[in-house]
């Protein structure tokens, strides 16, 4: 991650969305007093940096931590279709929900393993 201080990425995307201390703090479920120390933090937690992408609609996972990956070729390509929900069944629906946590929970583990091991 090299010298990335992610509170002042976080600091400045709070400030391009409009929110305030305050809003944010509370779409993230903390104190004001917490959110400036988040805004001075040199690393974050991987699962507070999730609810905190969730409420700033950024993906700070992506665009932050794995672009020194980008010479790395995937093996696999996914696409992505939209598709009516009305027209999706039910049992689909929900095995959408339940690989959608899995999903989210492996991403976790794996960059909190990739992160580590640069460290």
């Amino acid at each position: 991650m090299g010298n990335i201080f992610i509170g002042k990425i976080i600091a400045k995307k709070v400030k391009e969305s409009h929110l305030s201390v305050a809003e944010f703090a509370k779409r993230i479920n903390r104190s004001r007093t917490t959110v400036y120390d988040i805004f001075s933090r040199k690393s974050i937690d991987i699962e507070l940096l999730m609810i905190i992408s969730e409420a700033l609609n950024y993906d700070f996972l992506t665009e932050i931590y794995l672009p020194a990956r980008h010479n790395i070729k995937p093996k696999r390509a996914f696409v992505l279709i939209e598709v009516d929900p009305s027209q999706v069944p039910a049992d689909l629906k929900e095995i959408s929900l339940q690989n959608r946590g899995d999903i989210k929970l492996l991403l976790k583990e794996k960059l909190k393993s990739d992160i580590e091991k640069q460290a």
